[in-house]
C-alpha cells in the first residue's frame, strides 16, 4: 500500500491539488493499492475512485494532529511501502520513524530571506520547516529553483533533495456538446485569443498582459484575452481592465472545469503568464505552461522562480525578464505576428509535454524515488 497525505486534493482546484490527485490516480491505474488522507468533507465522489480516501475537517492544528495519528495507526496495521506528502506541513506532526516518507516541495512554502521586522517569526518558521523535514526519506523539489532555494534558505544537503517536475493529464474524453457551445459563445468571432489560467493574485502578472493589450489591440482590434481563475486580486484586475477601457477585449471566466480548460487552450493562439515575486510568494514551477504545451500552445512567461524549467526559451515559448513591461509587450506582439514560429513552438512543447510530463510516464519517477 502507498499512502498519500495531503491538504490539497480534488475537488479543490489548483496546481498542487491537480498534482496530488493525478499522482493518486496514476498509481492506482498501475494496480497499486492507494490510500489518500485528505482535507475536506467526504462526498459520494470519494467512493467512486480507484483508491480509498479518508477526509479530515475541522480546525487546522487539530485536523493535522488527527491525520498524523491516523497515519501512524495505518502504518502499524498495514503493509505500507511508502508515504507521499504534499508539503512539509503534512508531515510536521508525523512520526518519521515509520516507513519511507517522501515530501514534495513547491517553492512557495520556503522562506527566501530574513526581513528585519519579522526576524523572529521567520526564524520560527524556518525551524518548523527544518524539523518537519528531519528524518524523511527524501524531499522531492518541483524545480531547480526550489531545490536551490531549499539549500540556501534551509541548509538542506543536496543528496536529500531530488528534482521531479510535476505530472499532468489532459481530459479530452469527457468534453460535452454543452461545453463546446459555452466556449464557442465565449470566444465568438474574436481573434487572436490569448489566455491566462491561474489564481488571480498580484504576483501572477495579469496587469502586464492588460497593459500590453492597449498597444496590441491597435494592430489586432478583435483580440480577446481570457482570464480563467479566481483569487484575492480579481476585483482589482477588473477595475484595472475598466480603467484601460479593455472591457470588449477581456473575458473573466472564473473557475473552469477540466473539459472547459482543454477547449479554451485548444482555441487559444498564445498562453501568457508573466509572474513576479511578491514578498515570499513565488512561482515554484508553473504547470500551466505544461498544460498549454499539451494542447500545442506556445507560452510567454518570465524568469521568476522555477518558470525556466517549465518553458524552454525559444523552443517551447519565450521567457521575458520579470517585470519588464516593454519586453513582455514586444514578445506577445512578436509571436502574434509570426504564426509559423508560434505553431512551431507549440508543436515543440506538445512533444516535450507528451514525452516527459504525462502521468503514464511521470508516475514512474515518483515511484522510483522511493527505492
Amino acid at each position: 500500500m502507498i499512502i498519500i497525505t495531503t491538504q490539497c486534493f480534488y475537488p479543490k482546484i489548483g496546481g498542487i491539488e491537480s498534482l496530488m490527485t493525478g499522482m493518486a490516480e496514476a498509481m492506482a491505474k498501475k494496480g497499486i493499492e492507494v490510500f489518500v488522507l485528505a482535507d475536506g468533507i467526504e462526498s459520494d465522489d470519494d467512493r467512486n475512485q480507484d483508491y480509498k480516501i479518508k477526509r479530515f475537517s475541522g480546525w487546522k492544528p487539530i485536523r493535522r494532529l488527527r491525520k498524523a495519528n491516523y497515519l501512524e495507526e495505518m502504518c502499524k496495521n498495514n503493509s505500507v511501502s511508502a508515504i507521499y506528502a504534499d508539503s512539509w506541513k503534512s508531515v510536521e506532526y508525523v512520526n518519521k520513524n515509520q516507513k519511507k516518507i517522501l515530501v514534495l516541495a513547491h517553492g512557495t512554502e520556503i522562506p527566501k530571506q530574513y526581513w528585519t521586522m519579522m526576524l523572529d517569526l521567520l526564524r520560527f518558521k524556518k525551524n518548523r520547516i527544518r524539523n518537519s523535514y528531519k528524518g524523511v526519506y527524501k524531499i522531492i523539489a518541483n524545480s531547480s529553483y526550489t531545490k536551490d532555494l531549499m539549500q540556501a534558505s534551509l541548509n538542506i544537503k543536496t543528496k536529500d533533495i531530488q528534482i521531479i517536475h510535476p505530472g499532468i493529464d489532459v481530459y479530452n474524453d469527457f468534453i460535452s456538446e454543452e461545453d463546446r457551445k459555452n466556449v464557442s459563445n465565449i470566444i465568438g468571432g474574436s481573434s487572436p485569443v490569448i489566455t491566462t489560467l491561474a489564481r488571480v493574485e498580484k504576483r501572477k502578472g495579469h496587469t502586464y498582459v492588460l497593459n500590453a493589450l492597449c498597444k496590441i489591440k491597435k494592430k489586432f482590434p478583435n483580440i480577446l484575452y481570457l482570464i480563467a481563475g479566481k483569487g484575492p486580486y480579481l476585483e482589482e484586475i477588473k477595475k484595472f481592465t475598466s480603467k484601460l477601457k479593455l472591457e470588449d477585449n477581456v473575458r473573466f471566466l472564473g473557475w473552469i472545469t477540466e473539459p472547459e480548460k482543454s477547449l479554451i487552450l485548444k482555441n487559444s493562439d498564445l498562453f501568457v503568464m508573466t509572474p513576479t515575486e511578491v514578498g515570499e510568494s513565488v512561482e515554484g514551477f508553473g504547470m500551466a505552461y505544461i498544460d498549454a504545451s499539451f494542447h500545442g500552445v506556445a507560452s510567454i512567461g518570465s524568469n521568476s522562480g522555477g518558470i525556466a524549467d517549465a518553458i524552454l526559451n525559444n523552443e517551447t515559448g519565450i521567457v521575458c525578464d520579470a517585470g519588464n513591461q516593454k519586453m513582455i509587450t514586444e514578445k506577445i506582439l512578436f509571436l502574434l505576428e509570426n504564426k509559423q514560429l508560434r505553431i512551431q513552438l507549440g508543436n515543440n512543447g506538445k512533444k516535450r509535454a507528451t514525452e516527459n510530463y504525462s502521468w503514464v510516464n511521470k508516475v514512474e519517477e515518483y515511484l522510483l524515488a522511493a527505492n
